[in-house]
């Protein structure tokens, strides 16, 4: 008879995703897993049936928990680019700023051409954020200069991630945030006296 699980779910889903957040699907080993979840190999497989599966889940966890929530928080339906601004912006400051990136962004660019996966759970979670950026930019400046902008800023925020997980991303990125934000409230501003 086999033993029941003693180990928290969430908590093993999350240590796992920090893993693969720095080391990608790939480079991430058998040990790494151990090491940061505290389990044996076979207690993980038991429980997600295999690498990939224990990858599969902790990217679920990681959209569930992580960035949903950011989104939740700062591209919500009362969002305002200043709330917009502040979700760019805070990919320079801590925790963000590990050098780590987003494991959503992270695993576009290493598994992006494995179809199964970009189908299932990449790309909706790309489109999910790009869609939450539209849906403040619709509120805040109106749909046609959301048209326009949209998809610069959906751009701007997969770039930061980028250079995020390069350890490139500076002060600098951020001051082009703050330029193109101060580009958008005049829009806002000039939309708000017409």
């Amino acid at each position: 008879m086999a033993r029941p699980r003693t180990f928290d779910r969430d908590s093993v889903l999350a240590a796992a995703m920090h893993a693969f957040r720095r080391n990608g699907f790939t480079r991430t080993h058998v040990a790494h897993l151990e090491e940061a979840t505290g389990l044996t190999v076979g207690s993980l497989y038991n429980a997600f049936g295999d690498k990939a599966g224990l990858f599969g889940a902790a990217f679920e966890h990681y959209v569930e928990t992580f960035a949903r929530g950011r989104m939740d928080d700062a591209l919500g339906p009362a969002s305002t680019l200043e709330d917009l601004e502040e979700y760019l912006l805070a990919l320079l400051a801590p925790p963000l700023d590990d050098g780590y990136g987003c494991l959503i962004t992270n695993t576009a660019i290493e598994l992006g051409e494995d179809e199964a996966f970009a189908t299932s759970a990449v790309r909706p979670a790309l489109t999910e954020r790009a869609s939450r950026i539209s849906d403040v930019l619709v509120r805040e400046v109106g749909p046609a200069h959301a048209a326009a902008a949209g998809p610069g800023l959906a751009l701007i925020c997969e770039g930061m991630l980028v250079l995020a997980r390069a350890r490139l991303l500076t002060p600098d990125h951020g001051d082009a945030v703050r330029a193109e934000f101060r580009r958008l409230r005049a829009l806002r501003d000039q939309a708000a006296t017409t």
